[in-house]
């Protein structure tokens, strides 16, 4: 017999993961405050029939009516096994029609032969046709007082508002990986099957919230491995899953490498993994980064430790406004991959997109470059009513500008050329140091070189305003590098509100400048 099957749970003690309709069913009965139609609606795999067949020994039990059954008298054994006249199990998808529910009008008129309740658990009730529908109405709007209507669903949305108001409705929802894991290793140690945490992380995630889906994959598992269950185990019985490379992927990204992404969704296609489930799944990562960044615990109800601390460990890494941006871009590329045919092609162009932001001139881009600039800037004051603080990116480092002389600064050995010849070497140290420096260094000209004074030129004041922050680090670089002292001039041109007037901004006068980034957008976009 199958997993599912031999652990189906017997009571409501062992219905995990749905605490609140537990909860209330438990009150129901204990109180007596009982209902003729129920509606459990919820994911599949979630123990929708479990439950409905849990209530029918309730309302059955031998011993009375309970929140409790033995499951030990005849009543509940005869539930158990299937072989119960009065608990009459219906599939929808096959008895939908107007002829099969007039047949079961006319059955519930019958009193039950044995036990206290005649009970109908209609599995799949959104299938019945609008016919069908109408004709079941009568009998769920005045049923005989012996007869309990119980409606498993995965779409209640498609059932007629009218039987949806006579019904008592429960929703189940979807069990956590953290609660599915435990579970299933209950399961294997009652079934002796050596199963390592990674390989349970790796089936949970793929149940995607259906605890019967996950049992009937590790009874797979365990006969494909023979042996030790491992994650390599769970990837060769079932294919590489988008989970494996979508972590891999953020990472890199968050490291802004353009190069190891590209070669991660080659390798994730050469290695059969559907990459629009692989966009779907960096959404869903990027969304716990989102939560790991506001409550941490609320995100532990959700995912294993590791995976908390890796959401929390990247969250730290970037922004809320870069997250957001993430995930926009890849909600259109997957929308646009589906249209398309292309879902490679979309996949790389929206994280080159998101990782090469200095080089993309949308209004999208600017807002989140912004909001770095302003995050760094002005980082939020902890607050007293949390102890639990979130790992930030490192805060700029404010220390004194080297001693440097005039006299080193004249007898300075570089040169311009030297200077453009090792940039590429400077912006590796800058950027290692502070990244968000990486876009606006990307725009930098290096002008000139006067008495050891490097004057770097860019076309954007707000971009001017960044290095400016910075330019101790930027020194450092450039003496690390050269060998030889040097100061930095950031120089940046601004366009006033007349028509033909331009002023260049100097270190001297742009900190006291607002950036008029309205004009600066309003020029981009045309």
């Amino acid at each position: 017999m199958s997993l599912y099957r031999t652990w189906r749970p017997k009571t409501f003690s062992e219905l995990v993961g749905q605490d609140a309709v537990v909860h209330t069913l438990t009150s129901a009965l204990e109180t007596g405050r009982l209902a003729h139609a129920y509606l459990f609606s919820g994911p599949r795999g979630s123990g929708k029939t479990s439950a409905a067949k849990i209530l029918a020994r309730c309302f059955n039990c031998q011993k009375g009516v309970t929140a409790t059954p033995d499951n030990t008298c005849e009543n509940c054994l005869a539930i158990l096994n299937g072989t119960a006249m009065d608990v009459i199990e219906l599939d929808a998808a096959s008895n939908r029609g107007i002829d099969q529910i007039r047949d079961l009008r006319e059955a519930v008129q019958f009193a039950p032969t044995m036990m206290r309740k005649k009970v109908y658990i209609i599995d799949e009730a959104h299938m019945l046709t609008k016919e069908g529908a109408n004709a079941f109405l009568k009998t769920l709007e005045e049923p005989p007082e012996h007869a309990v209507f119980i409606l498993a669903t995965t779409e209640p949305e498609k059932l007629p508002p009218t039987i949806l108001s006579r019904c008592q409705r429960y929703t189940f929802r979807r069990i956590s990986v953290p609660v599915m894991m435990e579970r299933m290793r209950q399961i294997a140690a009652g079934e002796k099957i050596t199963i390592d945490n990674d390989a349970l992380a790796a089936i949970a995630y793929r149940a995607d919230g259906g605890l019967r889906d996950a049992l009937t994959m590790l009874e797979q598992a365990a006969a494909f491995a023979q042996g030790q269950v491992t994650a390599e185990t769970i990837d060769v019985a079932f294919g590489a899953t988008g989970r494996t490379y979508a972590t891999q992927i953020l990472d890199q990204v968050m490291a802004r490498d353009a190069s190891a992404v590209l070669k991660t969704i080659d390798e994730a296609s050469d290695g059969g993994a559907d990459l629009q489930v692989l966009m779907r799944t960096l959404i869903a990562e990027l969304r716990n980064m989102l939560v790991a960044r506001i409550d941490p615990d609320l995100l532990a109800q959700d995912v294993p430790a590791e995976d908390l601390q890796a959401a929390v460990r990247r969250a730290g890494k970037t922004t809320q406004a870069q997250v957001i941006r993430a995930v926009r871009l890849l909600a259109e590329a997957l929308a646009t991959a589906r249209a398309s045919g292309h879902p490679r092609l979309e996949l790389e162009s929206a994280l080159l997109r998101f990782i090469l932001i200095g080089e993309d001139s949308t209004l999208d881009a600017l807002a989140a470059r912004v909001s770095a600039l302003e995050e760094r800037k002005s980082p939020s004051p902890p607050s007293p009513d949390r102890p639990l603080e979130l790992p930030k990116s490192a805060p700029a480092k404010k220390s004194e500008p080297p001693a440097i002389t005039k006299e080193a600064l004249r007898n300075s050995p570089a040169s311009l050329q030297k200077v453009k010849s090792s940039w590429n070497a400077v912006r590796t140290r800058i950027e290692a140091e502070d990244q968000p420096l990486a876009a606006p260094l990307s725009h930098a000209v290096l002008e000139a070189l006067d008495d050891g004074t490097l004057t770097i030129r860019l076309t954007q004041d707000y971009e001017a305003d960044i290095l400016r922050d910075r330019k101790t680090l930027i020194e450092e670089a450039l003496a690390d590098v050269l060998g030889a002292p040097m100061r930095v001039n950031i120089a940046g041109r601004r366009k006033s509100r007349g028509p033909s007037v331009e002023t260049e901004v100097s270190d001297a006068s742009a900190a006291d400048d607002p950036v008029d980034l309205l004009q600066y957008a309003s020029e981009r976009i045309r």
